[in-house]
């Protein structure tokens, strides 16, 4: 039976799931938009075929009323998924569904949102295969097939947000393959909706909650339905707003797209809105290099996230472009100054990766009227993301104000014309091991210390302390440079007693130099300029 609603069932003594613990661990902090459009992006930027197109990826906004939602909820099977979702709402995941089940009723209408990509390798590899793109997004929990080390996502966590952010916990995939593994008929659809562990309504069927939409072996029951295909998918995809072009890549639709903390839910252009400022927010890196398009649709307008639209991004973009000219000093407004940063890896457990190499840190003078994301280092590896934007706002002097971009791993080399060496791809690994699943800083994690030995804490925890001195010293160095040599306030002769004498003390620049830190036998390199200076961890 084609284009149908299946659960897998279980015994009664396997383990019950109330919800899925993935969607709490990406929903540990963050829970806005910039979760969602950050994992979205990444996944992606990650797909991208190996060329020299863009990945193009369109947000659109969709909310769906009268005949529309009728026809499109009679598509979806929605019977057979309500009838499962009432069963599921006596835990508090299942509550919260049967209450956006209710609110669409009262409503009468439906928000979806299709995230469509283009120019990526698409929903790849067998049902059943053990590591794939299909596998990784649709099937599996916690576990990602991603290749390479300049991949954005490592943890196969942030797929999670795509239930996170659906009231009904329901997301639906239409994908045309960019090679047949394992068929040459794309498209290929399939839903996927996670549900509480629940029992049949006369109590002798366990329900594991994970539900599929596809094509279900009525021979075989409780088995997991598969992907629809070819013409059958097509149409489907016609039925369920989920269309899209031949070309390879993937459309994701989020049913019953909501922000899960926002205290009201936004309009489409609202939301369209804060999409877009999030995609050029965290994804400049990769818009700048051409590896990324952003647009967002409503049925109204349509948006781009791009530096042209979005001119306060141009400090950090500048940074990269004037990186050739750069200078010693930061003398005028939009001065560029190049200063790297070096970083100490240990071996890993395995005795391989051991190397000293470096992150370059690339500081722009501001122009008074930048006021966007001021005195900030935007952190940024190969992946084309911002991993984070780190406020140094403390370090400046007066009005010396900056942006700044620092460069790890496979990005060290971006605005030279260089490739990256083979020691940049050792540091692009270590500091993705260095993320969290939010992908949002780089820190100590479990993983950092299950790969690599003795050494690693001092290494990634030393990062942002070596950019604050280096940018310290700059900005000090500037500051101090452009202040004005004290006149002579005595007589117009320099005779007598106070002649070659210096100026009185209150006439001196005065410089605020921070007071030393004791010395520990655990000493961290920085490179500034040509000099090696020892601080502490």
């Amino acid at each position: 039976m084609s284009g149908t609603w299946g659960f897998t069932t279980s015994r009664p003594t396997d383990a019950r799931y109330g919800d899925d613990v993935a969607k709490y661990a990406m929903s540990n902090g963050e829970q806005g938009l910039k979760t969602f459009v950050r994992e979205v992006l990444q996944n992606s930027n990650d797909a991208r075929l190996d060329n020299d197109d863009p990945a193009q990826v369109t947000f659109r906004l969709e909310t769906l009323e009268g005949d529309d939602l009728k026809a499109y909820l009679n598509a979806l099977d929605i019977n057979t998924w309500s009838d499962h979702a009432s069963l599921a709402a006596d835990t508090e995941s299942g509550e919260h569904i049967s209450e956006a089940m209710a609110r669409i009723e009262d409503e009468k209408s439906l928000r979806v949102l299709t995230i469509e990509d283009q120019n990526t390798q698409g929903l790849l590899g067998a049902e059943t295969a053990d590591q794939s793109n299909f596998t990784a997004l649709v099937r599996d929990v916690l576990f990602s097939s991603k290749s390479g080390d300049t991949s954005g996502g490592s943890y196969g966590l942030g797929k999670a947000v795509l239930w996170l952010y659906s009231g009904l916990s329901m997301v639906l995939f239409n994908s045309s393959l960019s090679e047949p593994t394992p068929r040459d008929d794309s498209p290929r659809l399939i839903g996927r909706t996670r549900l509480p562990t629940h029992k049949s309504s006369d109590g002798d069927t366990v329900y594991q909650g994970h539900g599929w939409f596809g094509n279900v072996d009525a021979d075989e029951s409780g088995a997991r339905p598969e992907s629809l295909w070819g013409d059958e998918a097509r149409q489907f995809a016609d039925d369920l707003k989920l269309s899209r072009p031949d070309s390879p890549g993937t459309s994701i639709q989020v049913v019953d797209f909501r922000v899960p903390t926002a205290e009201e839910r936004l309009a489409d252009e609202e939301l369209a809105d804060k999409i877009t400022e999030k995609a050029i927010e965290w994804f400049w890196p990769a818009i700048y290099r051409g590896n990324l398009e952003v647009t967002v649709e409503t049925d109204t307008e349509t948006k781009s996230a791009s530096i042209a639209e979005y001119p306060r991004y141009t400090p950090f973009t500048t940074c990269l472009n004037d990186r050739t000219a750069a200078t010693d000093e930061l003398t005028e407004a939009g001065d560029v100054v190049e200063k790297p940063i070096t970083l100490t890896i240990p071996a890993k457990t395995d005795e391989s990766g051991s190397t000293e190499g470096d992150l370059d840190l690339l500081v722009r003078r501001a122009n008074p009227d930048e006021r966007y994301q001021r005195n900030s280092v935007a952190f940024v590896r190969g992946a084309g993301m911002v991993v984070e934007y780190y406020d140094r706002d403390k370090v400046v002097v007066g009005n010396e104000d900056f942006h700044a971009v620092l460069l790890g791993g496979r990005a060290r080399p971006w605005g030279t014309g260089d490739n990256p060496s083979d020691v940049d791809d050792v540091v692009e690994e270590f500091l993705t091991t260095a993320e969290p699943p939010q992908h949002d800083e780089w820190r100590r994690t479990e993983s950092l210390a299950n790969t690599y030995k003795q050494g690693f804490r001092t290494a990634v925890e030393g990062i942002k302390p070596d950019v604050t001195d280096t940018l310290r010293e700059l900005v000090a160095r500037t500051s101090i440079a452009a202040r004005p040599v004290p006149k002579d306030s005595g007589t117009a002769s320099r005779s007598g007693a106070n002649a070659g004498a210096a100026p009185p003390a209150a006439s001196l620049p005065v410089v605020s130099v921070s007071p030393a830190t004791p010395t520990s036998p655990l000493t961290r390199r920085t490179t500034t300029g040509n000099s090696k200076v020892k601080s502490n961890p």
